[in-house]
């Protein structure tokens, strides 16, 4: 996944769940847990490699969606 978008998903995914406008279930805390330790790199883009796995999933999973 290209890494502009990546980033993009995180901050939207993060931002979306924030607001109440998405609702992950019983998964949410884990989703939650695991965007926290999302880090950027020096130039301010997401680390690829801080994200996880399950998170990996649902931004690819969700990719076709709106999260705002």
């Amino acid at each position: 996944m290209d890494r502009e978008v990546l980033h993009e998903r995180v901050y939207a995914l993060k931002f979306a769940l924030e607001q109440g406008g998405v609702d992950l279930g019983d998964a949410q805390h884990e989703i939650l847990k695991d965007l926290m330790q999302v880090k950027t790199e020096k130039d301010g883009m997401v680390d690829p490699d801080s994200v996880s796995p399950r998170l990996m999933t649902l931004i690819q999973a969700t990719l076709d969606q709106p999260l705002h």
